[in-house]
């Protein structure tokens, strides 16, 4: 195989490099074979010497069978040593020299065996002869007809001295015997050669196989490079382009603020340019920020924050936004709400209905627009539906390209819209994992419907803030607290007052062999009060959640009670999780609880209020009985922060 594969790697081959390759698959089948043959050449020698031990020089029988014995023996080693070799095909013509010798001596005995042992005033020692000589010659075909020379030597110094031996009598009878053992072997040896050919073309087949394996494989490998080298060029510019949001939005700020210093100033004929200038600047503006959006989306830099979403309330806020624009044109903005928590982003599913809800007012010229949620199939349906012009049965595969804009939108004059709301849209939809269905009817009106599953938890009120939380303590009798504080202090005061809950608490200044003793000795860990920054001279807070939970075998819930900023540290909770989920894929589910986790984090100082409210709701226990903290309660909960 040369040619075309030069190019993937593999070294130019001669034909006498394929040969040598080819030769080394048959001997390979051949010595695959030997201990099969010996077993077959004992027994026959062992019956030959049973039936002729009384009629035959047993001197001579005994010395013959020791041979045969001997050469099994060393057919034997020689494929034990095959199959211990290296480098096969380079030896491949010593290999094959020996084989051919060994068939010669076991040939040789087998021959001696046929013309010496044959006594024709013994007819029944005869058959016996005859059938284990044959017996022998024909069950050693597949062993030795893979390679012809061998096996034609076999075949010759085994058989022929046989046949000679009955021509030797000069009796019709016996002419008659040899003929048809003459017919016999000249046929053996033709299916012997058919059979050689065979296996020749299979080991053939086999190697040429396995250099076209080589050759997929290595086109696989150059095309995921290609594509590698391609998605790293497209990251690389995304990343660039999100990373310049900054040194864009500026000079666009300070063109605005100049424009509309300028628009103070302006009178006369300069009025009109100055207009175009600032819807211009405005434009330039909005197109900039939708780039970024959809450059951050393919970036990876939004992650979805999923949690229960009331769609009422959601629906309430869009309602006051959306109402004066469709009012301003005429139109009526119908609301139908469902009154069923979701799973979601809240922001992100927010942006993909405000996106819709503006492009059904802006292309609807009469009638309305209505904004729905229908429960189906365990699914709630979020549908936006407009009587506008509809769109195009050629256009629906295209609608969600950036930059494109239909017949519709150039028909709408007011000119707004680059024909990236529905590319963005699309992104979110895929980030968030929720299906997006359109409908349309050209002249009648079109249907968007995003999918979102279900909330399965029960109804939640959205949590306070500290600010406003009841001041009330919640027992948490029964729960188990692993707390990482590194100053001692704050520590024994933090322990003092989770333990005054009714809770139990594993505290450490940091993750250590002590902590991992007293973890490995409890019957349970509820969840894990960390400070982020544990010391110059120890992993981070969040280093030591992950290792946690690793050792307790679940994702337990965390608190991060710190002074580091909440971004800082979500920001680091990411990058650690998924750092310790690809280096332990195994231990994923224990990690973390999905690949968006976000711990609640707590700036310090806080109140005991707080951090009680937290620790239960976190735990699921708000609605148990509340006590209130008293006066020594409050004072720790001041000296742990």
């Amino acid at each position: 195989m040369s040619g075309p594969l030069t190019r993937f790697g593999f070294a130019e081959e001669t034909p006498e490099q394929r040969q040598e390759k080819i030769l080394a698959g048959v001997m390979a089948s051949v010595y695959r074979q030997v201990p099969q043959s010996v077993l077959v050449s004992i027994v026959g020698a062992f019956a030959l010497v049973m039936v002729l031990w009384n009629w035959i020089n047993q001197d001579l029988l005994l010395g013959w069978s020791l041979l045969i014995l001997f050469e099994s023996l060393s057919r034997l080693r020689l494929s034990y040593k095959f199959r211990r070799a290296e480098r096969i095909t380079e030896s491949v013509d010593w290999w094959a020299t020996r084989w051919v010798v060994q068939a010669v001596a076991a040939g040789v005995l087998w021959g001696v065996a046929g013309f010496m042992f044959f006594s024709d005033s013994q007819p029944l020692h005869q058959v016996v002869l005859v059938a284990v000589v044959l017996s022998v010659a024909f069950g050693s075909l597949t062993l030795y007809a893979s390679h012809r020379p061998a096996f034609h030597v076999f075949m010759l110094l085994a058989v022929l001295p046989l046949i000679a031996r009955m021509v030797w009598v000069q009796d019709p009878t016996y002419y008659t015997a040899a003929v048809v053992m003459t017919a016999v072997f000249l046929f053996t040896v033709l299916y012997g050669r058919d059979f050689g050919n065979a296996v020749f073309e299979s080991v053939k087949n086999t190697y040429e196989n396995e250099v076209l394996v080589e050759q997929l494989v290595a086109e696989k490998r150059m095309a995921e490079e290609a594509r590698r080298e391609a998605e790293n060029a497209t990251r690389s510019k995304t990343q660039f382009f999100a990373a310049a949001s900054h040194d864009l939005r500026q000079p666009l700020q300070a063109i605005g603020i100049y424009v509309s210093l300028l628009k103070k100033r302006a009178h006369g004929p300069l009025e009109p340019l100055v207009n175009n200038l600032s819807t211009a600047v405005e434009t330039l503006s909005k197109l900039v920020e939708e780039l970024l959006e959809i450059s951050r989306l393919d970036s990876g830099s939004i992650q979805p924050r999923v949690e229960q979403v009331i769609i009422d309330d959601m629906f309430s806020l869009l309602e006051q936004e959306f109402t004066p624009l469709a009012a301003s044109k005429g139109l009526s903005l119908r609301i139908r709400r469902g009154g069923i928590p979701i799973d979601s982003d809240a922001l992100l599913l927010q942006r993909v209905i405000r996106n819709l809800l503006a492009n059904a007012i802006r292309y609807t010229q009469k009638g309305g627009v209505l904004l729905a949620a229908r429960p189906r199939s365990g699914l709630i349906s979020l549908e936006i539906w407009d009587t506008g012009p509809g769109i195009k049965q050629g256009e629906l595969d295209r609608i969600f390209e950036e930059f494109y804009r239909g017949e519709s939108s150039k028909a709408e004059n007011s000119g707004s819209g680059f024909g990236l709301g529905l590319s963005i849209v699309k992104r979110i939809c895929g980030l968030l994992g929720h299906p997006l269905i359109v409908t349309t009817r050209p002249g009648t009106g079109t249907v968007f419907r995003v999918e979102v599953p279900r909330s399965s938890s029960p109804l939640r009120i959205k949590r306070s803030t500290p600010e406003t939380l009841d001041v009330t303590i919640r027992p948490l009798d029964g729960f188990t607290f692993v707390v990482i504080e590194d100053n001692a202090e704050i520590l024994n005061s933090l322990t003092r007052l989770i333990k005054s809950w009714g809770a139990e608490v594993v505290p450490s200044t940091g993750y250590n062999a002590q902590l991992i003793k007293r973890i490995s000795v409890q019957q349970r860990i509820d969840a894990i009060l960390a400070d982020h920054n544990l010391g110059p001279h120890s992993i981070s807070g969040v280093e030591a959640v992950f290792r946690v939970r690793e050792l307790v075998g679940f994702p337990i819930p965390v608190v991060m009670l710190t002074a580091i900023q909440g971004a800082d540290v979500l920001s680091e909770f990411q990058r650690v999780m998924h750092e310790r989920m690809e280096l332990s894929p195994t231990m994923s589910s224990a990690i973390a609880r999905s690949r968006v986790e976000e711990p609640t984090v707590l700036q310090k100082p806080t109140t005991a209020a707080v951090l009680n409210n937290t620790l239960a709701e976190m735990l699921g226990i708000t609605t148990l009985p509340v006590v209130r903290p008293t006066a020594n309660e409050t004072a720790s909960a001041s000296d742990a922060t």
